[in-house]
């Protein structure tokens, strides 16, 4: 084994270029995956476990960027039955079928506000807006990466 003087390359880096992800603001979303039954964790309170569905949306804003997200929806609560409503309307699905399926919301399109909570690193939905909404798209971050692999990168 030779010991080899190497020469290291730089890595041309600007540490004022960094960007704190994307902003808060209106983003279309598509239902990539949907994870169902999933268990969330019992509610240290009042000691209650609450089944609903895992979804992962492909999620993009006004530049056509793209990242995924991931959002909860708890369906086991009358309390929370106001949000898988919301969703439906969102992504045309009709919320008064009894025989609603995980399988309606595959690939279906919507838009949502999306917000970041403080002391949070990703952006999660605040609302999703009905599918009959003129809310325009924004959420643009002009030198964003593309983060097509990473399951959350903001």
């Amino acid at each position: 084994f030779e010991s080899r003087s190497l020469r290291m390359a730089k890595l041309n880096h600007e540490p004022t270029d960094i960007i704190d992800g994307f902003p808060e603001g209106v983003y279309n979303i598509k239902v990539k995956e949907v994870i169902f039954p999933y268990i969330f964790q019992r509610n240290q309170t009042t000691g209650i476990q609450n089944q609903g569905m895992r979804i992962c949306f492909e999620t993009w804003n006004s530049n056509g960027q793209i990242f995924n997200n991931w959002e909860n929806i708890i369906t086991t609560s009358k309390k929370a039955k106001w949000k898988l409503k919301e969703f439906c309307y969102c992504i045309g699905v009709d919320f008064d079928n009894e025989d609603l399926d995980t399988d309606d919301f595959q690939g279906k399109t919507g838009k949502s506000s999306m917000t970041r909570e403080p002391g949070e690193k990703y952006l999660s939905v605040d609302h999703y807006l009905a599918i009959d909404s003129d809310e325009e798209v924004t959420g643009s971050a002009t030198n964003s990466v593309v983060e097509t692999d990473d399951p959350m990168p903001f």
